[in-house]
């Protein structure tokens, strides 16, 4: 002790020796540490700041749920989609409901609520009238003590099946093949004689059929969307009625096509017109599904209307089918599904603030979130506000803004609870920005649909008042050309005063003509092609001695042969021009090296070739009235050659009536 205490260098200030400051720095130090840990551990692992209820975070405030903290999503979305008059007869899916009973994949409990929203008792309930898919209806007779084996006489061939001594012998005839045969003859023209057990399906699902033409020219047509529970996600609702609605279409489709096969064409275009409107009315549903099989339910009818050769449709019923294509329902705007897909994500995320959904299951990005990262604490006010930020990008571009991936700049982001939580807002945009921008192009391939449709069928109104299809291009007496075959069809389009104004006798780029070079007819302009200006057009024909074009003379529909009822008419190409140049239609060179053609290694397709801004598709006009997307990738185990199948199709040589393509 003296000598410690003599000895300067080995006490303190306060004469105790500097080991013991040393040993309590050490020991502050490592406290310090721990509590710093603790306290990290705590933030991040047992601290999350739940959702507050404001514009910025939730973006709307009510309606709540019953405990008065949660925005109730659900109930918002019903009451800005549930009409006033659901519960009544002029809502014509209660009509449906009322006659047709519950659908096959609807829940006792799901179809209790949907009765109950359209002021109707389950319980009770009697249906009168049967209904059944033609293709159900098809698979059970083929599976039956009726089926007529001499069917299997019609099966084609199975020539080109390969049999040496590493592969089996072709299998025999089978039912399933027989099944599919009957499938792929129903969904085109046909008659009794072809299908005679299809008389049994005509007789019992006609009434039904003809319900649902009442149904959908009500006032209202609403299908409610209901839920087992409060705490039910907005994603998890079950949506079978909707799905129900595809039933119907397909069976619209199988007997306007029996009635394009026997002649009977007003008959035909009822059911193609019903089809359509319930397509539109199934597009204002609530949810993307609903958008999506809308959009899917308008193309089951797109039976062709002069699918028959025997029995073409007059000018006077083409021109009613347009008529009652212009008196369609608007379609669902998508400003309005913009808005419930945010409350869609925004859902989740305030059920995960309040603890009811869990984010360890999420598998859907590039990465699966390691389990620790579900278990960090998140402020989920931080979440939903870059959430929202990013949904208005996604609103405003119709693209996915970032790709979210964990890469070592991105982890570090785990470390700060602000960077962590805006993380996760950017995972829930991820989620959502694909499907959107799928949305919006799915939109805009329906309308493209909805032009080349009209095209078409403009095409065939000039074809019987003039008796031949529109030339490529009109020519001069030196055959110099003078005006495309756009110009030529704008009275077909509504397009008259326009039309007038247009000096025929003058090439189309003369100092008078030019003026209307910028004119933006709306007909010709593909919505998906991000290139095309007012006045370009993305719609062309194929000119070429073989097709049904060419220049300066048009041919005649009756010089084709008996397969050319799928023939293509009209086509996307993949570069806009102006609508009025003559000169630059595809060639069938061109065309006949397939859609979307290029090289291997090469760029994007070159100047003047079939192909659209449509990812994988393009959409073509058909001789039959219809309108078809055809792909344009190539499977190298597919057993179509596409390329060759085209060809013939551009010819009107389509031996192989298949749906598939």
């Amino acid at each position: 002790m003296t000598e410690n205490r003599s000895n300067p260098e080995r006490v303190d200030d306060g004469g105790r020796p500097k080991e013991h400051k040393a040993r309590r720095l050490i020991w502050l130090g490592g406290a310090g540490v721990a509590l710093l840990v603790v306290m990290t551990m705590y933030v991040n692992l047992g601290h999350s700041r739940p959702l507050r209820i404001s514009k910025e975070t939730t973006y709307i405030t009510e309606p709540l749920k019953s405990d008065g903290k949660q925005v109730d999503y659900f109930a918002a979305i019903r009451q800005a989609t549930r009409p006033g008059n659901a519960a009544t007869d002029e809502n014509g899916y209660r009509l449906i409901v009322r006659h047709l009973g519950k659908g096959p994949e609807a829940e006792p409990w799901y179809f209790a609520r949907i009765c109950e929203e359209l002021g109707l008792d389950a319980s009770t309930l009697r249906p009168d009238m049967p209904y059944q898919q033609a293709d159900v209806f098809l698979g059970a007779y083929v599976n039956s003590d009726r089926f007529d084996e001499s069917l299997f006489e019609q099966l084609p061939p199975d020539d080109e099946a390969p049999h040496d001594e590493f592969s089996p012998p072709p299998a025999p005839p089978s039912r399933e093949g027989v099944q599919w045969m009957l499938h792929e003859k129903v969904y085109r023209p046909w008659t009794l004689d072809e299908l005679p057990m299809m008389a049994e399906w005509l007789e019992q699902n006609g009434p039904a059929l003809d319900l649902i033409g009442r149904a959908v020219r009500k006032p209202t047509f609403y299908i409610p969307i209901v839920r087992q529970s409060e705490d039910e996600l907005l994603w998890a609702l079950l949506l079978p009625e909707i799905h129900r609605m595809r039933s119907f279409a397909r069976g619209l489709s199988a007997r306007a096509n029996y009635r394009i096969g026997t002649g009977d064409i007003d008959g035909a275009i009822d059911d193609i017109v019903t089809c359509k409107r319930l397509g539109r009315h199934v597009g204002h549903g609530a949810t993307l599904i609903d958008l999506l099989v809308g959009t899917a339910v308008e193309g089951i009818a797109d039976a062709g209307i002069a699918g028959s050769l025997d029995h073409p449709p007059t000018k006077e019923q083409l021109k009613r089918l347009l008529a009652e294509i212009d008196e369609l329902p608007a379609a669902a705007k998508i400003e309005k599904r913009a808005a419930f897909e945010r409350f869609y994500a925004l859902d989740i995320i305030q059920s995960r603030s309040h603890g009811t959904e869990s984010l360890d299951d999420w598998h859907s990005l590039d990465w699966d979130p390691p389990a620790i990262l579900a278990k960090l604490s998140i402020d989920w006010n931080v979440v939903a506000r870059r959430f929202n930020e990013l949904f208005d990008e996604i609103q405003a571009t119709g693209e996915p803004p970032l790709n979210v991936e964990i890469r070592p700049g991105t982890a570090t982001r785990l470390v700060s609870l602000r960077a962590r939580s805006e993380l996760w807002g950017e995972v829930m945009a991820a989620l959502l920005g694909p499907s959107w921008s799928a949305v919006l192009e799915a939109g805009r391939r329906h309308d493209c649909i909805q032009q080349v449709r009209r095209i078409t069928l403009a095409v065939l109104l000039y074809e019987r008042d003039h008796g031949t299809l529109p030339p490529a291009h009109s020519a001069d007496a030196a055959g110099n050309p003078l005006h495309s075959w756009r110009v030529l069809l704008l009275p077909y389009l509504g397009h008259e005063s326009l039309y007038e104004k247009i000096r025929l006798d003058e090439p189309w780029d003369s100092p008078h003509n030019r003026q209307f070079h910028g004119e933006a007819v709306a007909f010709y302009r593909c919505p998906s092609d991000p290139a095309a200006k007012p006045g370009q057009t993305t719609y062309s024909v194929v000119v070429g001695p073989d097709m049904p074009f060419e220049a300066g003379e048009g041919k005649r529909l009756a010089d084709f042969g008996p397969d050319s009822d799928d023939m293509i008419l009209v086509g996307e190409r993949t570069d806009p021009v102006c609508w009025m140049d003559p000169t630059r239609e595809v060639s069938q060179a061109a065309a006949d090296e397939g859609i979307d053609a290029r090289s291997f290694g090469s760029g994007p397709p070159g100047p003047g070739r079939i192909g659209s801004h449509h990812p994988g598709v393009a959409n073509f006009g058909f001789r039959n009235g219809a309108v078809r997307p055809l792909s344009s990738a190539e499977d190298d185990f597919d057993e179509v050659d596409r390329q060759e199948l085209f060809k013939r199709l551009l010819r009107g040589t389509n031996t192989e009536k298949s749906l598939d393509y």
